[in-house]
Parts: C-alpha cells; sequence; structure tokens
C-alpha cells in the first residue's frame, strides 16, 4: 500500500493510542509522519520518538510555550497554538498526504486537517474518543460561558463532521452517539497497544528492574494496588485515599499527576494515611515494569452516566500485563469488559465497603489473581492488538 498518512496527536503523558496507531499504519505499507509536541505531563518524547524512528517512523514535534495545564483556559491555549503551529508547519512542508488522521483534541486537529486539505489534498479520519463539548458540563466555570461554549462546540462539530471522509472512535457505545449526531457511519477500532512490550513478568522481576528512587519506596513484601494516569475531578481519585485508610494490609501506589494531586497529597498527611504512595509520572517506556510491580489495579470514575463511554488508555495497558483490574466506575465500556472477559471486578462508586471486600479476596487468594490476571491478558490479545488495528484500519482506508 504505497500510500501516505499524517498523524497528528496532542501529547498529555504522551502519543498513547495515537503512538500505536502509527505502528499498525506503518505495518499495512503506509508511509507515515507523526505531528505531535513535547508532552505536558513527562519528558518522554524522545523516548516516543527514538521509539517510532525504529520502526521507521517519522516524528516531528511541535513547540510549545510552556503554560500550567490544570486549568481549562490553559488547555485551551496549548490546543489553539498546537493547532495553529501544525497546520502552519506542515503547510510550509513540501509533503502532502493522502489521508490527515486527526487524532485530537478535538475539534482541534481536525480543523487544522481540514484546512490542510483545502490546500493540499488529502482524505480525512477522525479519531474521536472524548465527548466534546459535553465534558464541559462537568467543569466549574461561569454558567453563562459555559452555555456558549457548548453551543459553539455542537456548531463546530456539526461543521467539521460534513468535511471528513471517515469517523472512528474507540468504543461501540461512542460509535452509536457520535453516529446519531453526525449521521455518519463511525468505525469502532478498540484501543491499541504493543503486547510485546506490555506483557507480564513477575513482582519480583519488575521491582529489581524500577529506578532507585521507586524502587527504594516499594517493599515487594506488600500487597500492591496501583493507579496510573490523570488524576483530576472525573477519575475520582479520592477514592483511592479512602480506600487506603480502610485497608491497612496493602499499599496503595498513585502514579501520575493532575490538578487534584497536591489535594489528595495534602489529604494524606492531614489524615495520616501512611499506606499510599503519591509518585510522578515517567517515561512511557518504562510503564510495562511499573504496572508489573502491582498485584492488582484500580480504575475509578466519578458516579455519573457522561462517563458510560469509558474505556481509558490505562485499562488497555492494565490488561496486558496480565493483573485483575478493579472498575470502581459507574457501568461503562470497560467495567463491561472486565466482566464479560472475567478479568477482575466491576465495583459501583457508591460500594466502597465491596471493593474493600474484593481487594482483602485478592490479596488472600493468589490462584484467584491468576486466573483473572490470565484472562486480562487473553482480552489483550484478543481485542487490543496491533495486528488487529492494522486489519480494520485497511478495511477504513480501502473504502474511501
Amino acid at each position: 500500500m504505497n500510500k501516505s498518512v499524517c498523524l497528528i496527536s496532542f501529547s498529555d503523558f504522551g502519543l498513547g493510542r495515537g503512538e500505536y496507531l502509527a505502528k499498525a499504519m506503518k505495518a499495512m505499507g503506509l508511509e507515515v509522519l507523526v505531528v505531535t509536541n513535547k508532552p505536558v505531563y513527562s519528558e518522554s518524547f524522545k523516548s516516543i520518538r527514538s521509539a517510532l524512528n525504529k520502526d521507521e517512523i517519522d516524528a516531528l514535534e511541535i513547540p510549545l510555550p510552556y503554560l500550567p495545564y490544570d486549568d481549562l483556559i490553559s488547555r485551551f491555549v496549548q490546543y489553539i497554538l498546537f493547532m495553529i503551529f501544525s497546520f502552519l508547519i506542515l503547510l510550509k512542508s513540501r509533503r502532502s498526504f493522502d489521508f490527515y488522521y486527526s487524532r485530537g483534541p478535538q475539534p482541534f486537529t481536525e480543523i487544522t486537517c481540514c484546512i490542510l486539505k483545502l490546500f493540499k489534498g488529502g482524505k480525512i479520519i477522525s479519531d474521536v474518543t472524548d465527548l466534546w463539548p459535553d465534558a464541559l458540563e462537568y467543569v466549574k466555570m461561569n454558567r453563562f460561558l459555559k452555555r456558549i461554549l457548548i453551543l459553539f462546540g455542537h456548531t463546530v462539530n456539526s461543521l467539521i463532521w460534513s468535511k471528513l471522509d471517515a469517523i472512528v472512535t474507540h468504543n461501540e457505545v461512542m460509535a452509536h452517539i457520535l453516529s446519531r449526531r453526525s449521521g455518519r457511519r463511525v468505525h469502532v477500532i478498540y484501543g491499541v497497544i504493543d503486547l510485546e512490550r506490555f506483557k507480564p513478568i513477575s513482582k519480583y522481576e519488575a521491582i529489581q528492574k524500577l529506578p532507585k528512587n521507586i524502587r527504594g519506596k516499594i517493599d515487594r513484601n506488600y500487597f500492591i494496588v496501583l493507579y496510573a494516569g490523570l488524576l483530576g475531578p472525573f477519575q475520582n481519585p479520592e477514592i483511592i485515599l479512602k480506600l487506603a485508610q480502610l485497608i491497612n494490609g496493602a499499599l496503595f501506589v498513585v502514579i501520575g499527576t493532575g490538578p487534584l494531586k497536591e489535594t489528595l497529597i495534602k489529604k494524606r498527611e492531614k489524615q495520616q494515611v501512611n499506606n499510599i504512595l503519591f509518585l510522578d509520572p515517567v517515561p512511557h517506556p518504562l510503564m510495562p515494569i511499573v504496572y508489573n510491580m502491582a498485584d492488582t489495579f484500580l480504575l475509578t470514575y466519578m458516579a455519573t452516566d457522561f462517563l458510560k463511554i469509558g474505556l481509558p488508555k490505562k485499562f488497555i495497558e492494565y490488561a496486558a500485563c496480565g493483573r485483575p483490574i478493579i472498575c470502581i466506575t459507574p457501568e461503562c465500556v470497560a467495567s463491561r469488559l472486565c466482566n464479560e472477559w472475567k478479568a477482575g471486578y466491576h465495583v459501583p462508586p457508591e460500594k466502597l465497603e465491596y471493593a474493600v471486600h474484593v481487594i482483602l479476596e485478592l490479596k488472600s487468594n493468589e490462584d484467584i489473581r491468576k486466573v483473572l490476571g490470565n484472562n486480562a491478558r487473553k482480552m489483550a490479545e484478543k481485542l487490543f492488538s496491533v495486528e488487529r488495528v492494522a486489519e480494520t484500519l485497511s478495511h477504513i482506508i480501502e473504502a474511501l
């Protein structure tokens, strides 16, 4: 397939889904350029670029000024700057592409792709994994401004959807919503992961391979419950602090950052909760080691129907590393998959006493941990492989 694609993706912790989509495209025989920025939350871009180059994938970093990422205005500024700079750099480039793959954030990278299409041709595939502007309903801000932004967001979406050649999302629930709004067919590509990098290894081996600054804080004799990723309102991370208060015989490790991290650390100190450890983000290539130090994983969400679309990157990485997953969430795509594959447990956020029971049961029964962990790995191999994504992408592109 002698065609070219430019994948445009903003980086928070790293490229995440975009990295593996790029690898799937390369496996299809496409010439691939990834346009991104230095990650906001970690210093992992060099490692990502190096990994992409090993697969003969070109990567271009958009230089962005540092701005706080914890408030809505700063985030919009970052998105707008990325949209403008990526457009200008690609417009000046002599290269043209058969396809522009907009990985988000929506609608900013879609706007970039639509304008590039006017100047240089090509077809646009939009990969939408978040509901914009619906998320603004849960942001604390002036109510009038919020209504204006939501109305503006829906108007922009309607205009953009008419310009796209294909729409992709990461689960059937999201596909149904997007199809209803856009009046278009929406293709489903579940999350994707490199199963050779993210795979189960023993807890002892993982701890031995951890960086010294982390290894010194971890006692392998503890039962380790791990949460990784963003610490924001939607993630409802205070649940983890409450669980740590209720379960003395486990170490809760939280690796990540976000607007609620400092608040959680202050509460831990005030409440003298000694069995919860907060770690800063590490470069993404280290994450398979970090995950494998755990005995079980946590996925937490606030109790709202909005998050029924939830299938976050962390869930896919958890599954690939073959440990039980505890979804303390409202009913969502991740919790459904967890139940269907018997890869862990689903606990409604309001039933923390059941979450305590589940963690204690897993702590006391290694056989159950092994069965659930093996099921999680099987789920990842069946649903989230690069090969499966390449096959689906090939059908989408051939139809354009």
